[in-house]
């Protein structure tokens, strides 16, 4: 049986098990309190929900970096799974063609964007133990898919969605380098945190901007 509050210890700031021993890491998940905060002033329901969810990767997240168990990891990766799935879901609304039926399109392509891309990390992982996980991966390459989709019906809120295109790799390579640079630097998963708060307020900004720059 699976103990959900077993210590993990995953990342370079972390040096035991208390509460506060990953200080960079935790307070870097304002990023994202902040991020939720600034769509949250688009005014539109699309604009709140999606606000909502961005503070909860921020809290989630949090709980990871103090807590540290295999229960709040779990709900660190629930939140962010909620999040891509509703952004893909919601993101047809963007374009000139939209319905129910391309809306659950779109996400089904999503996942199986997802799914493929972590079959492909699991089998180059024993040669390439760093490479990232495929769900974040995954989540680049949809996100690419969605800024050319959009470019066609709405330019302005393309633009946001190709600077998180532009954005995320970097993030990514933050997180990624934490543990094998982790003498070097002292950690910079803080890093991923602050650049991933700046993608998913790219990201959820061209989600919700109209054409007339209204949400």
């Amino acid at each position: 049986m699976t103990n959900w509050f077993e210590s993990v210890d995953i990342y370079c700031e972390r040096l035991d098990a208390s509460f506060w021993a990953e200080p960079l890491n935790a307070m870097s998940n304002l990023s994202f309190i902040a991020a939720g905060f600034l769509l949250w002033r688009l005014r539109s329901p699309r604009a709140s929900l999606i606000a909502t969810l961005v503070i909860l990767i921020g809290l989630g997240s949090f709980s990871f970096h103090t807590f540290a168990n295999r229960l709040t990891g779990l709900i660190d990766v629930l939140v962010i799974a909620i999040y891509l799935v509703t952004f893909a879901f919601l993101i047809p609304k963007q374009w000139s063609r939209k319905s129910l039926f391309i809306q659950l399109g779109s996400t089904l392509l999503f996942i199986i964007i997802i799914v493929l891309t972590q079959l492909l990390m699991n089998l180059l992982k024993p040669s390439l133990p760093w490479l990232p996980p495929g769900m974040y991966v995954g989540a680049w390459l949809a996100l690419i898919m969605y800024a050319v989709a959009t470019q066609y019906s709405n330019k302005p809120a393309a633009r946001f969605l190709w600077v998180a295109v532009f954005v995320f790799p970097f993030s990514l390579l933050s997180r990624q380098v934490d543990m094998p640079l982790c003498d070097l630097t002292s950690g910079s998963h803080w890093l991923w945190h602050l650049l991933n708060g700046l993608t998913l307020y790219l990201s959820s900004y061209g989600l919700c901007l109209k054409q007339d720059s209204k949400s």
